[in-house]
């Protein structure tokens, strides 16, 4: 998105979208094309994505939160393990979704494949929900998968407690190993990384304020 966004305007004609990066990096998740995204938006009410806010003087800390992008009410709830409620960093993130997508979902006639997403394109709204708070200063990237799993089967975020992030923690490594099992005993590879991938960075997480 931020590849795509610094070249972006709101008058974005149909040929920004088909430029080379920009069909690349985008337009395949809304087809289902995509290694990373492999059903296509037309099937589904909500997106999830997790978003790493970039830091602004290129040190390594920096912040999780997850977006879930609700189709139908068209709007993009955020929930973040410190911030309650919209804060500049977070807010001008997730604008970058808010304000291309709609473009995006237009370019791709949308409306004509959607159940109900009807054909306004305006800009998504941006609401801040309510979550549990993280008390250690490098929880935010687990803070978002539990959170991510929690909606996924329809419970509340804040049924969550804080002081089990530790028990979830090695579930997560629990898991992890499994599957590194599961691909080493059937011999699955996973497939290469695609131009666009950010498994690369070396740079530790930490949250942006002091808990």
């Amino acid at each position: 998105m931020a590849l795509v966004y610094k070249d972006f305007s709101e008058d974005a004609s149909d040929e920004f979208w088909c430029a080379g990066d920009n069909q690349l990096f985008l337009t395949p998740y809304v087809w289902g094309d995509s290694r990373r995204c492999g059903i296509a938006w037309t099937e589904v009410d909500k997106i999830f994505f997790p978003c790493r806010l970039p830091s602004e003087d290129d040190e390594a800390v920096t912040h999780f939160l997850l977006g879930v992008l609700d189709l139908n009410q068209k709007k993009i709830d955020v929930y973040d393990s410190i911030y309650s409620e919209p804060y500049e960093a977070g807010m001008n993130y997730m604008q970058m979704y808010a304000r291309m997508i709609p473009h995006l979902l237009k370019f791709s006639q949308f409306d004509k494949n959607h159940k109900s997403f009807g054909n306004v394109f305006n800009k998504f709204d941006i609401q801040w929900q309510r979550s549990p708070h993280q008390t250690g200063s490098t929880d935010c990237g687990a803070f978002l998968i539990k959170f991510a799993e929690l909606l996924m089967i329809g419970k509340d975020v804040q049924q969550f407690q804080p002081e089990d992030i530790k028990d979830f923690r090695k579930e997560l490594a629990a898991n992890l190993w499994a599957h590194g099992e599961w691909k080493r005993n059937s011999g699955y590879d996973t497939p290469p990384e695609n131009v666009g991938d950010d498994y690369e960075s070396e740079n530790e997480t930490f949250c942006p304020k002091e808990l």
